[in-house]
This record gives structure tokens, C-alpha cells and sequence, in this order.
């Protein structure tokens, strides 16, 4: 087999681990999910999982990784409807609910993981600090037109505002609470409202 072969065959052994993975974890949890039932379902040998990955852990950690990148690429791909701070939250919190919900089984063992494993906390706690630290930065350039008054402290803000769409969607999308479109509507306007616009 040549080299290209060869790495070829190992993407493909390498994308199907990550696909079976993924179902076990959504369907086990982490705690429950097997290496050797990750490998019968991708249809490989359980030594070729260690050739690629390290343990369940690590290949955990790449099912992670993509989501929170792809959930990254939604938000800033997500157009504008509208001028203005309200529309950029509006946008924000569509794009951010969407790809929530389009990955909540992943991010329901995510949560868990985060509880336990203190890697995994770390990986939790910079994907959050990522959407606090745009909201801070977005919250002081509004200030600095005015439009949000200066006694409100942009990470407080941020934090709480960013944890608000954070369990909201997890209560909707994991819990599965019921709720409605006019709902993302309404968590827009009591952001825009708690800093003051």
C-alpha cells in the first residue's frame, strides 16, 4: 500500500472512530461509554483506536473541540437583521440557540464531563470565556457611544448575560422545557434592558 494510500485509510479510520464516539457518548454519557463499543461501531479493530487516539478522554476532547469551533463559525456567520446593538445580540443569541440545539446531546455530556474531569473544566471555562469576552468587548464600545449607561461593569454584565442564553437553551434543549420562537425574541430585549439600552 503506498503512503497516500495509507494515510487516506487512516483519515478514514480516524473519522469514523470520532462519528462512533460521538453516538456512544450522546447516548451513554461519558461514564457509560466504551472504547470497545466505540470500535464496533466505527468497524474497527480495538487496537486501531490507540493508534489514534490516547484514551476516552482524548478523543472526547476532539468531539469538543469541533463542536465549540463550529458553534463559533454558526455565530459569526450569522447575518444581521437589522441596524444596531439589538440586532447584533438578536443575532448573536439566534445563532448561539441554534447551534445549541442543533448539538445538545454533545453539550449535555459536556456539562457533565466539565463537573468531574478538571481538563475538561478548563476547556468549559475558556469556550465560556470566548462569549464573554466578546460580549465585555461589545458592551464597552457601546458605552463609549453611549448607548449603555457607565455604572453598568461590562464582564459582570457579560457573565451574567452570556450564563442567562447559556441555561436557557440547556433548560430548553437538553431538558427539553417547552418554549417557542417569540421566546428568543424576548431573551433579546431582557439583555438589552439589563445593561440599560
Amino acid at each position: 500500500m503506498t503512503p497516500v494510500k495509507r494515510q487516506a485509510r487512516a483519515e478514514r479510520t480516524r473519522a469514523a472512530l470520532l462519528t462512533a464516539a460521538r453516538e456512544v457518548f450522546e447516548e451513554n454519557g461519558f461514564l457509560d461509554a466504551k472504547i470497545s463499543e466505540i470500535c464496533d461501531r466505527a468497524g474497527v479493530a480495538y487496537g486501531s483506536f490507540y493508534t489514534h487516539f490516547a484514551d476516552k478522554d482524548a478523543v472526547f476532547a476532539e468531539l469538543i473541540d469541533e463542536m465549540l469551533n463550529g458553534l463559533l463559525t454558526v455565530m459569526r456567520a450569522e447575518p444581521l437583521n437589522g441596524d444596531g446593538p439589538a440586532a447584533r445580540i438578536a443575532s448573536a443569541n439566534r445563532a448561539y440557540l441554534r447551534a445549541y440545539r442543533d448539538n445538545a446531546r454533545l453539550m449535555a455530556v459536556f456539562e457533565q464531563v466539565a463537573t468531574f474531569s478538571p481538563a475538561m473544566r478548563e476547556t468549559y471555562l475558556r469556550a465560556w470565556g470566548v462569549f464573554y469576552d466578546r460580549q465585555e468587548r461589545a458592551i464597552r464600545e457601546w458605552q463609549r457611544s453611549g448607548l449603555v449607561p457607565e455604572d453598568v461593569d461590562p464582564r459582570t454584565a457579560a457573565v451574567a448575560l452570556a450564563t442567562m442564553i447559556g441555561r436557557t437553551a440547556y433548560t430548553w434543549y437538553v431538558l427539553g422545557r417547552p418554549h417557542d420562537d417569540g421566546d428568543v425574541e424576548q431573551l433579546t430585549r431582557l439583555y438589552c434592558r439589563a445593561i440599560g439600552m
